[in-house]
């Protein structure tokens, strides 16, 4: 894997939780489609962008380790 994919999975790691832990409680919190509120739509839709996003990275990371005999 290239250095730049790892500096932006880490940037991005960054940027979530920053966002996620730090800033979503200051988001204002009207209630989207007559039901839920913005705060829990963004905890419910954001992990999956970031476990998609970690797939990816986690995915190509074990595509390097092909040297790497787990069976033993």
């Amino acid at each position: 894997m290239s250095m730049k994919s790892k500096v932006l999975f880490v940037f991005f790691n960054v940027v979530y939780f920053t966002f996620d832990w730090i800033l979503l409680p200051y988001v204002p919190n009207p209630i989207l489609f007559g039901w839920i509120p913005l705060q829990l739509f963004l905890l419910f839709v954001i992990p999956l962008v970031a476990a998609f996003v970690w797939g990816l990275y986690f995915n190509n990371f074990f595509k390097t380790q092909r040297h790497v005999k787990y069976d033993e």
